[in-house]
């Protein structure tokens, strides 16, 4: 497939620097490193916002990320697009060559860079592993030629998918200003159509496979009445979800969109519910612990790193039955569950803000360039 043609002087989406004769200065003294991302998607999604959350708290004075490059126009929304601080390029292979001849740092995830790349190597290859499953793991092998360095999302990406390659773990982020309010924890509750007496869990992601929304479901038809269903997010299975816990929990239920404002919604949820099979590192999670809401989650991607069971959390094996009895038991002692909401919000308030992330990363990229370039590092 022949790259479409560069838009990057003239980006369609976004703002951001655009080619000039300074793209061909090297980093060293009082020079930023000059950074291109690239990936195979831009939708909503955990490693789309970790790239949003990382430009708008990144140093430009270190660190000047030029542009992204996405590989799949069709994995597009220009909505996101608009909220990145750079252009938007849609290419493949000579789009990545370009980038790898251009820029100091190539930062990339989900794409085998060595079958865009061949014998294109970039000055600094680095790779970020986002999940922990097979695809995450079959993309650095076909990357490894390309690469200098992994960051792994959490240390259990690390030992899954990083094991035989020069990995450094940086825990995601989240920019907390997302989540903001706009009403009453009563008002959000009742224009979703819960009352004051009920137990709402609540989910806030993909609807994808991976998520197992169904779980959610099938645990809350094993509960009474009270206890009720918040599903926020977007996804291929949002209609299939809609009509299964209209058939099992009809009337128990409610289905929202959200991007912005997002503690609206976590504070409705009693309980905020992370069931996936696989995780990189999930920033619903923090962002739930952060909004003071407690968390009930299975043992996958940071969890076991994030959640300390039955101190700031409650860890389960994904089983709706093991679900709907931790919720049986939040619901039954009040106290124990808010001490969980401020264990997990002194957490997240600690160690999960984005501006954390974004230093961790400077500090790598700069001390990756002065081990490979000592002459030009500062």
């Amino acid at each position: 497939m022949s790259d479409p043609a560069s838009p990057y002087n003239n980006p369609p989406y976004g703002y951001g620097y655009g080619q000039s004769d300074e793209i061909q200065e090297c980093a060293g003294d009082d020079q930023p490193l000059r950074v291109i991302h690239a990936g195979p998607s831009l939708l909503r999604g955990g490693a789309e916002q970790w790239l949003v959350d990382l430009l708008r708290f990144v140093d430009p004075l270190r660190v000047r990320m030029l542009r992204t490059i996405l590989t799949t126009a069709e994995y597009l929304d220009p909505a996101l697009a608009a909220e990145l601080a750079i252009p938007v390029e849609v290419g493949q292979a000579a789009a990545l060559r370009r980038a790898a001849e251009e820029c100091d740092v190539l930062l990339s995830w989900g794409l085998p860079l060595d079958d865009y790349l061949a014998d294109c190597r970039p000055k600094l290859g680095v790779y970020v592993a986002h999940g922990e499953g097979t695809w995450t793991r079959a993309m650095l092998e076909r990357s490894k030629r390309s690469l200098d360095h992994v960051v792994a999302v959490s240390e259990q990406v690390r030992r899954r998918v990083c094991y035989d390659v020069a990995t450094t773990v940086i825990l995601n982020g989240v920019d907390s200003s997302r989540l903001g309010r706009t009403r009453t924890r009563q008002a959000v509750r009742e224009s979703l159509g819960f009352g004051r007496e009920d137990f709402v869990l609540g989910f806030l992601g993909r609807f994808s496979p991976e998520k197992r929304g169904r779980v959610l479901i099938e645990s809350v038809s094993r509960l009474p009445r009270e206890f009720k269903l918040l599903m926020v997010g977007w996804g291929a299975q949002r209609q299939s979800l809609m009509e299964l816990a209209n058939q099992c929990i009809p009337g128990r239920y409610a289905f929202a969109n959200g991007c912005s404002y997002l503690g609206d919604y976590y504070q409705a949820m009693d309980a905020f519910c992370l069931v996936s099979s696989e995780e990189g590192f999930s920033l619903a999670l923090i962002e739930a612990m952060m909004s003071g809401c407690p968390v009930i989650a299975t043992p996958v991607g940071c969890v076991q790193e994030v959640v300390r069971d039955r101190i700031n959390g409650v860890i389960v094996e994904g089983t709706a039955e093991s679900v709907a009895g931790a919720a049986r038991l939040l619901q039954e002692h009040p106290s124990w569950r808010r001490g969980l909401a401020c264990e997990g919000q002194v957490y997240a308030e600690h160690t999960g803000h984005a501006r954390r992330m974004a230093k961790e990363y400077e500090n790598l990229l700069w001390r990756l360039w002065g081990e490979k370039y000592p002459a030009s590092a500062p």
